[in-house]
């Protein structure tokens, strides 16, 4: 649940976003007067491995105070014309505040902001709402937006992996990126059978439309979806063929899938088969072996299908 934060709690909360920051940061703030304890905070960040992305408004930050900044070497400095918003993020915090990364203000002035959370590991049982995990939505509002700024803003001084790798971040991706990552993975595996983007909700798929003809494949995480679109005749006769109603557990094992399909007017959904070695692999040998199995799914599905045209 999104929590207040008075001026003290937006002290305490800044330096808890960069200690508990994994593999990135993001630091936005127009003004910038770092202490010793804020660049100290930084310098164990990136001996952490943690690169930062700090965005600061163009003309406004005095260049000893940029020096401090440069000397960090996995740290990203950018600067903005129009800059006015002050946000901290890492993987689970962020924090949107009037609060700027000036040592004067958080010792003087009257602050406000609100801290949501991508975690629940502040909370202490099943019943703690106030300390658990914010509605994602307004994470994926919050990186739209950092993405803009970021997109609008120069580079001043690059990171070590930005000078390497390129600049990308993980945690200024919205779902939306992230399924189209998924989906480029997917066809290089799937050769002419191709998949994009689908939302259902506000939830963000990889769908293929006529992976058969008017038959629909959505991935819902590691859950497939065969969706087939043909009328209700013709969805009983493929039912009678097909069902894994009476089947122990109401499934079918078809290599490394559990396949189900229970009611003749909902989908045909595959589960990965316990034990099974596919799902143990993490590298990119697991693309081409899940296709595999997908591909004796369809053997199984197409035959039928194709028995039953009128």
């Amino acid at each position: 649940m999104a929590e207040f934060l008075d001026t003290k709690k937006i002290r305490e909360y800044l330096s808890k976003i960069i200690e508990t920051a994994e593999k990135e940061l993001v630091i936005i703030s127009p003004y910038i007067q770092t202490n010793d304890l804020f660049i100290e905070l930084l310098k164990k960040a990136d001996k952490r491995g943690v690169e930062t992305t700090l965005i600061y408004k163009e003309k406004e930050v005095k260049e000893f105070e940029k020096d401090k900044l440069k000397s960090i070497d996995n740290l990203n400095l950018l600067h903005h014309p129009n800059l006015h918003c002050k946000c901290y993020y890492n993987e689970n915090y962020l924090i949107i505040c009037s609060m700027n990364l000036y040592d004067y203000s958080q010792r003087n002035n009257r602050e406000m902001g609100v801290l949501f959370r991508r975690t629940n590991e502040d909370s202490n049982g099943w019943n703690d709402y106030k300390n658990g995990q914010d509605d994602e939505s307004l994470f994926q509002d919050a990186i739209t937006e950092i993405k803009s700024i970021i997109n609008s803003s120069e580079f001043e001084k690059e990171s070590r992996e930005t000078k390497t790798i390129g600049f990308e971040m993980d945690i200024i991706k919205t779902d939306y990126d992230l399924i189209v990552e998924k989906c480029q993975k997917y066809n290089k595996h799937s050769k002419n059978k191709k998949f994009s983007p689908f939302q259902s909700g506000e939830e963000w798929y990889s769908k293929c439309e006529n992976f058969l003809d008017h038959v629909d494949l959505v991935f819902e995480g590691k859950r497939a979806v065969i969706n087939l679109n043909f009328d209700e005749s013709r969805l009983h006769k493929i039912f009678e063929y097909l069902s894994t109603k009476n089947h122990d557990n109401e499934y079918k094992e078809i290599d490394c899938f559990r396949m189900y399909w229970t009611y003749h007017k909902s989908s045909i959904y595959l589960y990965e088969l316990k034990g099974h070695s596919l799902w143990s692999l993490e590298n990119d040998d697991f693309y081409p072996r899940f296709f595999v199995g997908l591909n004796e799914v369809f053997k199984v599905i197409k035959p039928v299908i194709d028995g039953t045209k009128k």
